[in-house]
């Protein structure tokens, strides 16, 4: 119950972040993080188990997860094209 409104409050904020236009290397950074650890450490919870993964409630997450990985990688690239121009 707590860990997904928190899960889902962050993702708000990390969404939220990406509309005002405020991304960068550093919020991608801290949300990767949060996610990546954070989801591995509940599935370590027995009760918990691969709900994290499946759960409907945190599938949101997910996707900005996925969202900020596509963003990172393409402000990548766009900035490798610009060094070489």
């Amino acid at each position: 119950g707590g860990y997904v409104f928190v899960l889902n409050m962050i993702g708000l904020h990390a969404a939220l972040l990406v509309a005002l236009g405020r991304f960068s290397t550093k919020v991608y950074l801290s949300y990767s993080i949060f996610y990546l650890l954070g989801t591995a450490l509940a599935i370590q919870v027995p009760v918990v188990g691969l709900t994290p993964l499946k759960s409907l409630e945190q599938l949101g997450c997910l996707a900005i997860f996925v969202g900020y990985q596509l963003l990172f990688i393409s402000e990548q690239l766009i900035r490798k094209q610009k060094l070489s121009m």
